[in-house]
């Protein structure tokens, strides 16, 4: 493949940049006094600086398949590892961190409004991939093994945990103190600022796609996930449900041959 050695390096480069993260932030820095806390909000940008150097690179090696350019069984597979590496990226964060799953927001709330939030947010993630949804539907590809392997693992320990943990779960929870829309808006813009970075424009996205995604997509689904935890009560499944169900979707069809 002409793309070998690049894909190489950024795949080496991911590996290290987690290894290298994880060890600064869990051996060289005491976890916070409280995670609603200056403190706190420092050590959770610092985890989504962390996560989102070495989730890059891991991007930088998947994006044909994430991108729907190609659905090859070898890179299917290699996504799989990558995405279950991204998910112990957060159980290490949670380990040593030694907040209770509570803290991060893995509590329900009054029946009623789980279900409205839960609603909301599955409206959202239908209102973003109806395209895919349609060709699912209507049979537009061919589901194959690997690509449902490869979809839920991406759309959940690839992407929804370790995003919503990281942003919603921890940075959010660590600005209750905040202003309202400070508290929505700081997780949002750095949400869109690691989306920004999973495909960089060039080649075969232009800038004005690149631009319309983070723009028009990470930011608003940002805000919007945010407001659905502030709903929620805290709880932070709505936005996980939501954010799992787009990610499925979207990387289903895209890893499925036409």
């Amino acid at each position: 493949m002409p793309h070998s050695q690049p894909l190489l390096g950024y795949l080496v480069g991911g590996f290290v940049l987690l290894v290298v993260g994880l060890a600064a932030l869990t051996r060289t820095s005491p976890r916070a006094s409280s995670i609603h806390s200056r403190d706190g909000t420092r050590r959770a940008l610092s985890y989504a600086l962390a996560f989102g150097l070495c989730i890059s690179c891991f991007y930088r090696v998947l994006s044909p398949a994430l991108l729907g350019r190609e659905q090859s069984p070898w890179l299917l597979a290699l996504g799989d590892v990558l995405c279950v590496t991204s998910g112990l990226f957060v159980w290490v964060m949670v380990l040593a961190e030694r907040w209770t799953w509570r803290d991060y927001g893995f509590h329900g709330d009054r029946t009623a409004r789980m279900v409205v939030t839960i609603g909301l947010g599955l409206a959202a993630a239908a209102l973003f991939v109806s395209r895919e949804a349609i060709a699912l539907a209507t049979g537009q590809v061919r589901i194959t093994p690997d690509a449902v392997v490869f979809a839920l693992l991406f759309a959940g320990v690839g992407s929804a945990l370790p995003e919503e943990l990281l942003f919603r779960g921890y940075l959010q929870g660590s600005l209750d103190r905040a202003h309202h829309w400070a508290r929505l808006g700081i997780p949002a813009l750095a949400f869109a600022g690691l989306r920004a970075f999973r495909y960089l424009p060039g080649g075969d996205l232009p800038l004005d796609d690149w631009l319309s995604y983070v723009v028009g997509v990470a930011l608003p689904l940002g805000i919007w996930w945010g407001l659905m935890r502030d709903l929620a009560g805290g709880s932070l499944w709505p936005s996980l449900v939501s954010h799992f169900v787009l990610e499925f979707v979207r990387t289903l069809v895209n890893a499925s041959p036409a």
